[in-house]
């Protein structure tokens, strides 16, 4: 048998295994099947090659004779032609898209805009399109420091403005012009401060540079918002730090218990003092005699003239009090002390809904401290 080295149609290589070849390989003679290179072996398999049109045929024919296929190849220069014409559209594709994606860099495709509030954001996108930047415009042909020059120039209602470039965004920052009781301290803004305790949820930039992120932690006083931008050139220009951040407020109340305490009670004993003053000058001192070791004194005046010459009278209540030294264990008065920390806090959420609630006991030496915390969520 001839071995089929090279061909030009595209042709197919089968090694089939059966008991019933012999039947088989008539059949496919009887239906006009076209065989080449018939090789059978001893254990009932048998090898041909078969042009690629009629490889349904043989398969149908096949499955009749329940011969099973142990192996296909193709063969042929169509099908070399075929497969190198897949491999390089394969490669092509590639090349094409790491070419397409090179060049997308270098154009801009979106313009983003920040700072703006009475500005519309198309009126400024229409401005920047007079001076010549659009969608598709390439990077390296537009000069950020004279773009920012002819904005300001082009749009007196602007102050400030920084421009850059990141990947296909023109990304501008601007402030707008405000009134001069907002505008007069330029130079001077203070940054924006954490007002409670929490944690970061949203965050919406107005101007000025972050210095939190989502999900950051975050202590009442620190700095949210640096009042300044970075314009193209890298500098920094001042500005007034704004920003829109909520966050889950911890709003804490704390209350401590003394298992040892000394008090000072009232004993219900008063004793009543009346002095008379002309002009702030005392005409009467009531001369008594105070019998208590401790006491308080509380003071009332009132004016028994309403003429030209005033005179008051001062009456004292001196009450008799003692200090006495108390035992409560925390165990006894326990809900009463968290009950205390937990208004404390809901004063502080100022009846803002709690999406979360918690206390925390700590005891040392007779001491015990309750730090009941409810979350809100809130502006920072």
């Amino acid at each position: 048998m001839k071995k089929i080295i090279f061909e030009f149609n595209h042709n197919k290589k089968y090694k089939i295994k059966g008991v019933n070849l012999e039947k088989c390989f008539n059949n496919l003679i009887k239906n006009k099947i076209k065989l080449k290179n018939v090789k059978k072996n001893d254990d009932n398999t048998a090898e041909f090659y078969i042009n690629i049109e009629s490889e349904k045929k043989l398969k149908q024919n096949l499955n009749k004779f329940n011969i099973n296929i142990l192996q296909e190849k193709d063969f042929g220069f169509l099908f070399f032609i075929k497969s190198l014409f897949f491999r390089v559209g394969l490669i092509s594709a590639c090349f094409i898209s790491l070419v397409m994606l090179f060049v997308s860099q270098m154009f801009v495709f979106k313009i983003e805009i920040y700072g703006n509030e009475n500005i519309s954001k198309n009126e400024i996108i229409s401005c920047l399109n007079n001076l010549g930047v659009t969608s598709f415009t390439p990077k390296n042909s537009i000069n950020l420091n004279d773009l920012e020059s002819n904005l300001l120039e082009s749009m007196p209602s602007i102050s400030l403005v920084s421009i850059i470039t990141k990947g296909n965004s023109l990304v501008v920052n601007l402030q707008e012009k405000v009134i001069n009781d907002e505008y007069q301290n330029v130079g001077n803004f203070t940054p924006l401060k954490a007002t409670a305790s929490g944690k970061v949820k949203s965050i919406k930039l107005i101007q000025g540079t972050l210095c939190v992120k989502v999900g950051d932690i975050v202590k009442e006083g620190d700095i949210l918002v640096e009042p300044y931008i970075i314009d193209s050139s890298g500098n920094k220009k001042s500005v007034k730090a704004e920003a829109e951040i909520t966050a889950e407020i911890w709003c804490e109340g704390r209350a401590t218990h003394y298992d040892n305490a000394i008090k000072t009670i009232k004993t219900g004993n008063v004793i009543i003092k009346d002095d008379i003053y002309f002009l702030g000058l005392p005409i009467y001192i009531s001369k008594v005699e105070i019998p208590y070791a401790e006491y308080e004194v509380n003071k009332k005046v009132t004016n028994l003239s309403t003429t030209l010459i005033p005179i008051k009278i001062e009456r004292s209540f001196i009450e008799e009090t003692k200090t006495v030294e108390e035992n409560v264990p925390f165990e006894d008065v326990k809900d009463k002390v968290i009950e205390e920390a937990k208004n404390l806090a809901l004063e502080k959420a100022k009846n803002n809904s709690a999406i979360d609630e918690y206390h925390t006991v700590t005891s040392n030496a007779g001491v015990t401290q309750v730090s009941y915390v409810v979350v809100i969520v809130g502006n920072l």
